[in-house]
């Protein structure tokens, strides 16, 4: 995975989120080492390999600073190579290659506006299970079951829309009569 980053980053590799400085404004980013395990988990599925067949690697570009220590899979620049050359130990043989090569040939979609638009729309949908029983009286999507996190009500559990932000409909808890997706956020 390749990021474009050239101000300063920040982050654990446990954190759902980085952090990004740029003068007085602060964004927030999905932690690319969780963004690519998904990356990687799909692939070993998909071409059938194991853990030790796949090292997942993330590459920030441009003029990347870490505010924090990072793990060996993260780097920046040409640091890439090094983690490429550390990998001594053979995983897979030339037929093995050849094989992988040709799958994902045969299942590559088209690079188009149209798929990169429907990939981005595919990532920002709830991930909540379409088996919850509970829907949004809004809008019709699936509950999931929050703790609050602020306020008066801090740690105390309730149904929220699975779209939110888009929708902000919820439901005390004790209205729940089926289980439901529980989102860990």
């Amino acid at each position: 995975m390749l990021l474009q980053a050239s101000p300063p980053a920040f982050g654990q590799p446990n954190q759902r989120q980085w952090t990004q400085k740029i003068f007085k404004h602060t964004n927030r980013f999905q932690n690319p080492l969780h963004q690519n395990y998904k990356h990687v988990k799909v692939l070993q599925e998909l071409l059938d390999l194991e853990d030790d067949q796949v090292h997942s690697l993330v590459v920030f570009v441009g003029d990347s600073q870490f505010k924090t220590p990072m793990p060996e899979n993260v780097t920046y620049g040409g640091g890439y190579i090094r983690f490429i050359k550390s990998k001594q130990r053979p995983v897979l043989s030339p037929s093995q290659v050849e094989a992988i090569e040709q799958k994902i040939a045969s299942g590559r979609l088209p690079r188009t506006l149209a798929t990169r638009q429907e990939h981005i729309a595919q990532l920002k949908r709830p991930r909540a299970k379409s088996t919850s029983a509970k829907t949004c009286a809004k809008c019709g999507s699936p509950m999931v079951l929050r703790s609050a996190k602020k306020g008066a009500n801090t740690g105390s559990k309730f149904w929220g829309c699975s779209t939110f932000p888009k929708c902000r409909h919820t439901e005390p808890l004790e209205q729940a009569s089926a289980p439901a997706y529980s989102d860990p956020s």
